[in-house]
């Protein structure tokens, strides 16, 4: 080290090698450790806290920059983030957090590829999973048709209000679920099945108590909002129908998800022992099953609870699945671990819950204008937030092995993403072309239609890489927002 350097710095005492250390390599196992190597053969005399060792901000700016390279540098200022904690529940949270950057390192380093490996990882596994998306949306298309047409609907119509908004937010905390366990997959826990198993039992505990609330939050909101004109049936009075809303919300959220959690577990934990990227095809299963899974259950149960509407059997069931709620917010409160993800996803529903209804409201008023678009709408949204998701969860992941995938592996990852898009919004089209002969696709509506995917797909991919990023710098959990 140079003179300079140590008299730029903050008084301390000279070293007693004025060496300076051989350049490290960017593979560096650890930051951490050559910051804890570097100190102590430098200030042999005077060791710092453990805090002060850990913290970036009490090391000398210019003394920094001249033990450690570029690269070192990132990690050291990377890793501190996972150890900020907004609580004492936190505690479990670092701790893994801790392990993961020590052991996720090399797991990092074993995954570490060339271009063409990611392009045919991505093009392997990501390509057939959003393929059965498009699947699993067209037949949750076909099934919504179906249950409209169900007596249980004409009788209560806020039953279609309640259907939307529990598509959508029943889909958000299932995609955490499976953010979450393919983060924990690829961090290690799963090496070890004792850890795996409890891992997997921790996120189902959080998602049927979360889908608990969101359940009757929801029955709720429709409940109300069947107060407005146009919205009352004609059989039943208010309460009647509300029970019926609050039964149907709560029981549907709680055995779907309980279904779905259970999809998400087998198919990270087959993934990751068969060597596949959970990232890569957990949240489009996730996705595509959670949306028939919700409708089909949503429609069977809504019929039973409709023909007994005038018997306490309604607000029983909506009372039970309550109770099973408050024994599951007893379980993961004391679970310091899953305590800390339970307070803070729920900004992110109130948000999701907002603009999805700006955006129906949005789409009413553009179907009188283009009458098939409504038919469209949800295929391109899936399309284009499951890629979101998939990147999302893969940035979320190297986040959490505490080094961040470099700018150009993301950018390449984002254009792979892009081109495997376009194929499967054109098979979409020629699924709806097939099942609907009267569909005219013309060169110019195919062109306008892959310019707004490809559009669409570039703003998601966008936001979700600065989103991540800014809750991560902010120590926040990218899995939970």
């Amino acid at each position: 080290m140079t003179q300079r350097a140590l008299q730029a710095g903050p008084s301390r005492p000279p070293l007693a090698n004025d060496k300076t250390p051989a350049p490290q390599s960017p593979q560096s196992p650890s930051a951490i450790e050559l910051g804890d190597v570097n100190a102590s053969a430098a200030f042999p005399e005077q060791e710092p806290p453990p805090s002060e060792a850990r913290s970036p901000q009490s090391q000398s700016p210019t003394l920094t920059p001249a033990l450690l390279d570029e690269s070192a540098i990132e990690s050291v200022y990377e890793l501190p983030l996972q150890m900020r904690s907004e609580g004492p529940s936190s505690v479990a949270t670092n701790e893994s957090s801790r392990r993961s950057s020590m052991g996720g390192m090399a797991a990092g380093r074993a995954r570490s590829q060339t271009p063409w490996q990611t392009v045919r990882e991505l093009t392997v596994e990501v390509l057939p999973a959003l393929l059965v998306s498009v699947a699993g949306s067209v037949l949750a298309g076909y099934i919504l048709g179906q249950i409209t047409e169900y007596q249980a609907f004409k009788r209560v119509p806020a039953l279609f209000i309640l259907t939307t908004m529990l598509l959508n937010l029943k889909n958000s905390i299932e995609l955490n679920m499976s953010a979450r366990l393919s983060t924990q997959a690829n961090t290690g826990v799963f090496d070890n099945k004792g850890e795996g198993v409890a891992a997997i039992r921790s996120n189902m505990e959080l998602l049927l108590l979360q889908s608990s609330i969101v359940g009757g939050s929801v029955g709720v909101v429709s409940s109300v909002l069947s107060l407005l004109p146009g919205k009352r049936g004609g059989d039943g009075g208010f309460w009647e129908q509300a029970a019926v809303l609050l039964g149907s919300g709560i029981g549907c959220s709680v055995v779907g998800c309980a279904a779905i959690g259970s999809l998400i577990s087998v198919t990270v934990y087959v993934s990751h022992a068969c060597g596949v990227d959970p990232d890569n095809i957990g949240t489009p299963i996730a996705s595509s099953f959670g949306d028939m899974s919700t409708l089909l259950i949503i429609g069977g149960l809504a019929s039973v609870l409709v023909a007994v509407a005038d018997t306490p059997w309604p607000l029983a069931t909506a009372l039970a699945f309550g109770v099973v709620g408050a024994l599951l917010f007893r379980v993961v409160r004391e679970n310091h671990q899953m305590a800390d993800h339970f307070g803070r996803g729920w900004l992110p529903l109130v948000y999701a819950a907002v603009t999805s209804s700006v955006a129906g409201v949005v789409v009413e008023k553009c179907a009188s204008q283009y009458p098939g678009m409504p038919a469209l709408v949800p295929v391109i949204n899936g399309i284009g937030g499951n890629i979101g998701t998939v990147f999302a969860s893969r940035v979320s992941t190297s986040l959490h092995r505490s080094q961040g995938s470099p700018p150009a592996e993301l950018r390449l990852v984002m254009l792979i993403l892009l081109a495997i898009n376009i194929p499967v919004q054109v098979v979409f089209l020629a699924m709806r072309r097939y099942f609907d002969p009267a569909l005219t696709v013309g060169p110019a509506f195919l062109l306008a239609y892959t310019a707004a995917t490809v559009v669409h797909g570039l703003v998601v991919l966008v936001l979700g890489r600065a989103t991540c990023t800014y809750l991560w710098a902010r120590g926040y959990d990218p899995d939970d927002y």
